[in-house]
């Protein structure tokens, strides 16, 4: 509005130019300081758009931060319930193997108690079953050393009752005057109860002791074969063959040493 005033005052102006005063000049002047803030309030008005814009976008990019900001608020709750979820899960899973370790626990120190009163029966049994021998013996009038001589131990062994066998056997080596010969005998028979009952490690020991105390005993050479068997059955190979080797060695026409042979071929 303000400018279609402003022009129709130049019409009128322009049209009185033909005859200027002071007055015309005066009023020029003004019109034109008029036109010059009319030109700078454009400038402005365009500078104030201008602004006007750049505080939308600076708004809008503010506004999309605290969407984001929300957003992730958001995510950072569901993010820490999730977490105490899986925090009470956690600890109701130690709860219930706590009390599982619990009752195992007890369940084991049941057993043991048992397994001692087990033990505790068994050695009263032993101990009767001894005090019943020592009383048939003496019933029988016969004397330890004659119950338990080396031919009815080596009877019983035949016989297949290896309980008795070994306990005559084991009676023989604690009597200090106990011959060299049944001595030997004693501890051969005791490594092959041992090693029919699959006690390797014991079998091994009678049978190392039994050659290491008497190489050239009659027992020599089945000796060191079973020793060498007892080595096998333990997994030890590299003193399997040597007991072997050594048996060759010694006996090479032995039908122990042709054993050995096929038995190292094996290893």
């Amino acid at each position: 509005m303000k400018r279609l005033q402003l022009l129709t005052v130049l019409s009128f102006l322009v049209a009185l130019s033909a005859c200027k005063t002071q007055e015309d000049i005066r009023r020029e002047k003004t019109v034109e300081n008029l036109n010059e803030q009319v030109a700078q309030t454009q400038k402005n008005s365009a500078n104030a758009n201008s602004r006007f814009v750049s505080f939308e976008e600076e708004l809008a990019k503010l506004s999309g931060k605290l969407e984001e900001s929300t957003h992730n608020k958001q995510q950072e709750v569901k993010d820490v319930a999730l977490l105490k979820e899986r925090l009470n899960s956690i600890e109701e899973t130690n709860k219930k193997q706590t009390e599982y370790m619990k009752a195992l626990n007890e369940k084991l120190q049941e057993q043991s108690k048992y397994i001692e009163q087990v033990i505790a029966s068994l050695s009263s049994l032993n101990e009767q079953k001894d005090q019943v021998k020592k009383k048939e013996a003496k019933e029988n009038n016969d004397s330890p050393s004659e119950v338990a001589s080396i031919k009815n131990a080596v009877a019983k062994y035949k016989a297949h009752d290896t309980e008795d066998s070994k306990d005559m056997f084991l009676t023989l080596l604690e009597n200090k005057k106990i011959k060299k010969k049944d001595k030997e005998s004693a501890f051969y028979y005791l490594g092959m109860i041992e090693y029919k009952e699959k006690n390797y490690e014991e079998a091994k020991v009678y049978f190392s002791k039994l050659f290491s105390e008497n190489p050239d005993s009659t027992f020599a050479a089945s000796t060191l074969l079973n020793l060498a068997k007892s080595f096998v059955q333990l997994k030890s190979k590299d003193e399997a063959v040597q007991s072997l080797d050594e048996l060759i060695a010694r006996y090479p026409k032995s039908k122990e040493a042709q054993e050995a042979a096929k038995l190292k071929a094996k290893i």
